[in-house]
């Protein structure tokens, strides 16, 4: 087993994401997955005699994302005069964030040339990107109406900071030396919400067909702060030095 108190290593981390709504206002057409990746740096620290416990973090890149559904309106002006669109918008999400995982590792001794182990702890991530594609369904039928809008800026409207449970289990061969192969299977179980409270993260009341619900002067009804958890699986591979 490798004993050292401090050790550093190199990963890749495919993943598998999707998005989890909160409140009813938003919608979920199936899973609406999505893949990602993420790579960056690992570090084992050694903190007792035994070096069966070890605390876990680093530091990587990571893209993740998902899929929702939502009411929408749209005002466009032409000539002067203002036209109003109701529909909905199946939104697809890709967001970057820069992740420090937080964890207790647990592993066992060394079974021929392998180790096994399993990790928990948090995922503290940091908003570097947030694009989304909007793919739009308008009532009725007009030449103006809005067409569809892909890789749209979003970064004013997602959470700067994301909090998520993270488990781990995985294993480790030894090829030589303190050269160890690394891999391990992540669910990263977010618990913070992704909107944040600046303008345009409140979501507008669905009437029974998923379009937006509107009062008695015929203005769309408001509702409440949009709320999602961001959810990924990742098969995690690298390389102890």
């Amino acid at each position: 087993m490798d004993d050292r108190s401090l050790r550093f290593g190199l990963m890749g981390s495919p993943n598998f994401g999707w998005l989890r709504p909160e409140i009813k206002e938003l919608e979920k057409d199936g899973l609406q997955p999505r893949l990602g990746f993420g790579y960056g740096v690992m570090m084992d620290y050694k903190f007792t005699d035994s070096p069966n416990y070890l605390f876990s973090t680093g530091a990587n890149i990571t893209t993740n994302g998902g899929g929702l559904i939502e009411p929408w309106e749209t005002v466009i002006t032409e000539t002067d005069t203002a036209f109003r669109f109701l529909g909905k918008n199946d939104r697809t999400y890709r967001l970057q964030y820069v992740n420090v995982p937080l964890l207790l590792k647990m592993r066992t001794g060394d079974v021929g040339y392998m180790s096994y182990f399993g990790a928990i702890g948090f995922d503290a991530s940091f908003r570097t990107r947030a694009r989304v594609n909007n793919t739009y369904t308008w009532l009725g039928n007009s030449a103006l109406q809005p067409d569809d809008e892909e890789d749209m800026d979003l970064n004013s409207n997602i959470n700067f900071m994301r909090l998520a449970l993270n488990i781990t289990l995985g294993a480790e061969y030894n090829l030589t030396g303190n050269t160890n192969i690394y891999a391990g299977l992540g669910i990263h179980n977010g618990f913070t919400n992704m909107f944040n409270n600046k303008g345009g993260s409140n979501i507008l009341k669905p009437a029974s067909d998923g379009t937006p619900e509107l009062d008695s002067s015929g203005n769309v009804i408001v509702s409440q702060r949009k709320d999602a958890k961001t959810m990924y699986i990742s098969l995690d591979i690298g390389v102890f030095f």
